[in-house]
């Protein structure tokens, strides 16, 4: 049976499933900071602007995206040394949530949380203890390479 996740050894996990490649790790990791939403899209930029693993098509997911990577089967541990359910081709050490492209109205977008497995909306202003995880939908070419449909 093929793995679903898996490390490709450049800083980035693929999705077998959903023909997602993520960053193995996350803006928390990468920054030592916590971010806002707006935080997040300029974090995101920086990924593309230095041509991250090859790429510069960098984004932050949907709710939907995001909500994939949650299973109560797996977990590592998040920088407060808690469960965060996600497979452990990702780094330990980050943040226990991700910022999402579902904005919401009032300023508000979706915050997808690993450690409780459901999301929550937060104003994008906020600066309070969330981080980005970045994706990138594989091109066709790169699937027909992993032997994806």
């Amino acid at each position: 049976m093929q793995k679903r996740f898996v490390d490709k050894g450049d800083g980035t996990v693929v999705d077998m499933e959903e023909g997602l490649m993520w960053k193995q790790t996350d803006g928390f990791q990468d920054e030592s900071k916590w971010f806002h939403w707006f935080a997040a899209e300029e974090y995101i930029t920086g990924l593309n602007n230095k041509k991250f693993a090859g790429r510069r098509d960098w984004r932050m997911p949907t709710l939907e995206e995001a909500e994939t990577l949650f299973d109560e089967s797996v977990s590592i541990r998040d920088c407060d040394r808690f469960e965060i359910f996600i497979d452990p081709s990702f780094s330990p050490g980050g943040g226990h949530s991700t910022w999402t492209t579902t904005l919401k109205p009032h300023n508000g977008a979706v915050i997808f949380y690993y450690r409780y497995g459901h999301p929550n909306i937060n104003n994008r202003d906020d600066p309070s203890k969330d981080s980005i995880r970045a994706v990138r939908t594989l091109t066709p070419e790169e699937k027909e390479k992993l032997g994806l449909d």
